[in-house]
């Protein structure tokens, strides 16, 4: 666990000195000529923590990684949010270290996952694909940096099929998105032939637990950014004659705030040290959970760090407004808390006992 927080450390300072607001909001589209929505996407950030190494932390050492566990990207994925790090991060550290046909790319370009089953709720709107040998077909309606990718890993049942965008039969269509971290396309395949096909449910269904547990890790950064830029906010500014956080009413909600936030950080630990390991089933349980909870107490924290910072809360000219709107983004990427409740419920109770 030590070395977990120390290499945590360590992206937390490179990302103080090397990610600093002007750079931060130039990339969320806030910055010069920026219009206030970003693109999701800087190929020179990519590339430069590629070079880092910070997309190699789980990828065996033979193919040329750190070898650590995919618990072990929780740590960082906290700082990422912690810093409202835009990019791939997802797919450019969790897939090449659960897909042993994909290597971490120098350059940073990401591969992408292009999934039907983001949601339960919404699957009719997002589509489907079906497979035949290695034949796919179907459209997707939302994936992430589906047109910066150099290859698209698509779940089609239980296989894993990597498909080059380039090939025939496959179109990549870029759409807009409310979340200024992250670039959204729309794919479409049309008897489209994959490279290679592996069909493992298990993997499948563990590239889908540790997205969610690497999302609520974000989600957990994103409320102690929040957290952070609050408390500093109520201790500067004055009201009456004194810091706002002299206030009983501020000093409450700040409190409601740190304790939503630290409850979800220590939810996030726990599921990290119990995910190495685990089976598929008990994975899966244990990504709804810690998922579900960030999904509401990060949107939670948000939004009182938005109430306590006023009217100037909801522009760009403060963080937490990127903040809110990162978290609303993230809330529903495989399952808010409503969703995820239910398919809960359904591992508790099923008699093959999934626990």
């Amino acid at each position: 666990m030590a070395e977990h927080d120390d290499l945590a450390s360590t992206v937390h300072d490179y990302l103080t000195r090397s990610y600093d607001c002007d750079r931060r909001r130039t990339l969320l589209g806030d910055g010069p000529g920026g219009d206030g929505t970003g693109s999701g996407w800087d190929a020179g950030l990519a590339a430069e923590l590629a070079e880092l190494g910070w997309y190699s932390v789980a990828v065996a050492e033979c193919r040329g990684g750190i070898g650590a566990t995919p618990a072990d990207l929780g740590p960082l994925f906290e700082q990422y949010g912690r810093h409202l790090v835009i990019g791939p991060l997802l797919e450019n550290s969790l897939l090449p270290a659960l897909v042993e046909q994909i290597g971490p790319d120098p350059a940073g370009t990401p591969p992408a996952l292009v999934d039907p089953g983001i949601t339960d709720d919404r699957a009719a709107e997002i589509g489907s694909v079906s497979r035949t040998g290695r034949e796919l077909t179907g459209t997707v309606a939302a994936a992430r940096f589906a047109a910066q990718a150099n290859v698209l890993v698509v779940l089609a049942g239980a296989a894993v099929c990597l498909v080059d965008p380039a090939a025939p039969g496959v179109r990549v269509e870029p759409i807009g998105s409310a979340d200024p971290g992250t670039a959204f396309a729309r794919v479409r395949l049309d008897a489209a032939s994959a490279d290679l096909v592996v069909t493992d449910g298990d993997l499948v269904g563990r590239i889908r637990a540790w997205s969610r547990i690497l999302l609520a890790c974000e989600l957990d950064g994103l409320a102690r950014g929040a957290l952070e830029r609050t408390v500093e906010h109520v201790g500067r500014r004055e009201q009456f004659g004194r810091p706002i956080g002299g206030f009983q009413a501020v000093q409450h909600l700040a409190a409601d705030m740190a304790a939503r936030s630290t409850g979800l950080h220590n939810l996030c630990l726990a599921t990290l040290a119990d995910a190495d390991g685990a089976s598929t089933a008990r994975l899966d349980l244990l990504a709804s959970t810690v998922k579900a909870h960030a999904a509401q107490a990060a949107v939670g924290v948000c939004e009182d760090a938005i109430q306590l910072h006023g009217g100037m809360g909801f522009t760009t000219e403060t963080d937490v407004s990127w903040y809110y709107r990162r978290a609303l983004a993230l809330r529903g990427w495989y399952g808010d808390e409503i969703e995820l409740r239910h398919r809960i419920g359904a591992a508790l109770l099923d008699p093959e006992g999934r626990m």
